[in-house]
């Protein structure tokens, strides 16, 4: 009888041995999950869904450029002087007619002075050989000398009287004093320049284009140009496109028409948009896009669930953005909520 339960007891522990050594192996699955593939539920497909399609993109040239006058001139004197006055500062608004500088004038004061007693004397002696062709008391040759050197002097004086006048240095229009290049003191020569002049209603903007959209550009066109210095924006059309290209940047200009603002001043940044016509695309809403660090994502559906997936965003166009790779026509985008 105790032979029996030691066997017994003996089989049970051997048993219990099998069991424990087969669960070690795997081979037991008690509540176990048994290995395979099984589908990972992402997020739930919440907020708006849209659908990618291909739309129309307008495509622009951005140009960088620059506020011109093609009315600044340089004022110079046409007699050489001593620069005696100058009337005006930069920013001044002159009108035509108006005293930029003054020279000194004793020189030609001088020698209007002399012809003007010159022309005096001829004028006398004119009368009186007037007076004695008439009496019989001159010849008519001794006359004429008379009246040659009368008119002499008459263009003696209207010459002496013209060079007075050059040394006041006047505006020829009307507009904004630019530059002034001189000082008082400074030896003034004819052609140098004295005074710099813009026209404020004659300005235009304009900038470089690579040769390679020259068949692109035409005139008449409407660019967007803007004036970051002054918040000035504006639709103007293109008015000059320059044949001729620079041959070290390989760049020919552009110039819109002219354009009246205040604000604006020659020599301001401006950048131009030149319309390039349009190519098929994809657009998203900035509402779509995610920033993961320096990624940008999208959340695209996928049946009851959704995932992110990286895109590569080209310029914004209006209140939307281009994707230029990782979308396809017909992927279902999600909208973040506002």
């Amino acid at each position: 009888m105790l032979d029996k339960k030691k066997i017994i007891g003996l089989s049970v522990l051997v048993l219990a041995a099998l069991l424990f050594m087969a669960w070690l192996a795997g081979l037991l699955h008690f509540g176990k999950i048994a290995p395979g593939r099984a589908p990972l539920a992402g997020a739930p497909v919440k907020g708006r869904v849209l659908v990618v399609q291909e739309s129309e993109i307008p495509r622009d040239l951005e140009v960088l450029g620059a506020v011109i006058s093609p009315s600044l001139a340089q004022v110079s004197s046409q007699v050489p002087g001593r620069v005696a006055k100058i009337w005006v500062e930069a920013g001044v608004r002159v009108r035509p007619g108006d005293p930029l500088v003054t020279l000194a004038a004793a020189e030609f004061q001088a020698r209007l002075s002399q012809a003007q007693a010159q022309l005096h004397q001829a004028a006398a002696d004119y009368q009186r050989y007037r007076f004695l062709l008439k009496e019989g008391a001159a010849s008519p040759q001794e006359f004429g000398a008379v009246e040659a050197r009368y008119k002499t002097a008459q263009a003696q004086v209207a010459e002496a009287a013209t060079l007075v006048g050059y040394t006041v240095v006047k505006a020829p229009g009307a507009a904004v004093v630019a530059e002034r290049k001189v000082a008082v003191g400074d030896l003034a020569q004819p052609g140098q320049p004295l005074v710099s002049l813009y026209n404020p209603d004659r300005l235009q903007i304009e900038g470089e284009v690579n040769d390679s959209y020259r068949e692109q550009v035409r005139v008449g066109e409407a660019v967007q140009v803007s004036v970051p210095a002054v918040q000035f924006e504006a639709a103007l059309p293109l008015a000059e496109i320059f044949p001729v290209s620079a041959p070290g940047s390989r760049t020919f200009k552009v110039r819109t028409e002219m354009v009246k603002n205040p604000a604006l001043a020659p020599g301001m940044f401006a950048r131009l948009l030149l319309p390039l016509g349009s190519s098929r695309g994809i657009l998203i809403p900035q509402a779509a896009v995610h920033t993961v660090g320096q990624l940008t994502m999208v959340r695209v559906a996928k049946d009851q669930t959704s995932e992110l997936r990286q895109v590569k965003l080209g310029r914004p166009v209006g209140d939307k953005l281009e994707v230029l790779a990782g979308l396809q026509p017909g992927d279902r985008i999600l909208l973040q909520k506002e």
